[in-house]
């Protein structure tokens, strides 16, 4: 569920309204104030079909319930096809190239804003395995600021002229900024490297990833430290046949491949048919009842490694990036333990974009 507002022409009046989503972007509430007694009711089919539910109380006409509904699809695709993109720095190489792929992006999905973030928190890192050591640096604001200036200065360079770039830097935790970030400038895609400069870094990035990747808000895109830009001209999303329906954020993803003007192949990888059950027709069914009016291509196949067999299906496909809904902690364990990072990150150029399961 999220909350937003959009603006709109009723007749010869302005307005301003309170939109509120449920059932996965298929049932919107829409109200001049919060808790209104009788809000307006609108539904949104899968193929983006609208039906007025309920009326509400103000004496609206069919025109002014279009120009309604126009606003709410227009702001869909302000946030989804990624206008406004937040870009996360701790000025190491990894980042910086994650920066410039974003920059480079930015050209392919006509973004109007880029917002370059870091936070210079003091962070106390645990001893762990990968670095028996604990430590701790700091930074002050003005060291920040110097140098998320001169990353501006490089990224205006990459992006397009009139995509306009901004700075923040503070002491905020990494995940409170963001998702407080995401609400206020209504950011759709949200970048981040993968390593740091040192070993204690790269640990540091790792945690922050694997922590983003289940709480940012926004799809997170982890761009590899040997990612180089190619248009984007075919997405492999990879998926399971578990709560397809419930699950999957459909217009999220259908509107982000429609902004790329992308080919979308739909993959779904098993081990022997270890995973079959009586319900994976019906998931299967599910699953053609949301993407079949993409007109996608479905492919089925095998691997032990699920994350290994996506990221070769996506090589012999040439696809420049992979798409995945992850679902559970154990996912993003797997993904950035070290022998799977080694094959994502150093072994691939092909950036892996997360989005949020729907709940």
């Amino acid at each position: 569920m999220e909350t937003f507002s959009v603006k709109f022409r009723a007749g010869s009046l302005d307005l301003s309204v309170i939109v509120t989503e449920h059932d996965h972007h298929q049932k919107f509430k829409v109200e001049m104030v919060t808790n209104e007694p009788k809000p307006i009711l609108l539904m949104r089919s899968v193929k983006g079909e609208w039906t007025i539910v309920e009326r509400g109380l103000r004496n609206f006409s069919e025109h002014d319930f279009d120009a309604l509904k126009l606003a709410i699809e227009g702001q869909l695709c302000e946030t989804y096809s990624v206008k406004n993109m937040l870009v996360l720095t701790d000025f190491s190489e990894s980042s910086s190239n994650a920066a410039k792929y974003a920059a480079d992006l930015a050209h392919q999905l006509k973004s109007k804003n880029l917002i370059l973030y870091h936070s210079y928190e003091s962070v106390a890192i645990p001893a762990t395995a990968f670095a028996p050591v604990t430590g701790r640096f700091t930074e002050t604001h003005e060291q920040s600021l110097e140098k998320i200036t001169n990353l501006k200065n490089e990224v205006e360079e990459w992006a397009p002229e009139e995509t306009a770039v901004e700075v923040r830097t503070d002491e905020r935790t990494l995940i409170s900024a963001v998702n407080a970030l995401t609400a206020q400038h209504y950011i759709g895609l949200v970048v981040a490297g993968i390593t740091g400069k040192s070993s204690i870094e790269r640990v540091l990035v790792g945690s922050n990833t694997v922590t983003l990747a289940k709480n940012c808000h926004a799809p997170l895109l982890i761009v590899p430290p040997v990612a180089v830009f190619q248009p984007i001209s075919t997405v492999v999303f990879a998926c399971d046949l578990k709560r397809v329906a419930e699950s999957t954020p459909v217009l999220a993803i259908k509107t982000f491949v429609h902004a790329l003007g992308a080919k979308l192949l739909i993959l779904n990888v098993d081990y022997e048919g270890g995973h079959f059950d009586p319900d994976t027709i019906k998931e299967m069914t599910h699953l053609h009842e949301l993407w079949d009016n993409e007109k996608p291509e479905y492919h089925y196949i095998d691997s032990e490694d699920t994350v290994a067999g996506i990221m070769e299906f996506a090589r012999l496909q040439d696809a420049e990036l992979v798409i995945m809904v992850p679902k559970h902690y154990g996912f993003f364990e797997g993904i950035f333990h070290r022998s799977l990072t080694k094959k994502l990150a150093y072994h691939t150029h092909r950036p892996l974009l997360l989005f949020r399961e729907d709940t």
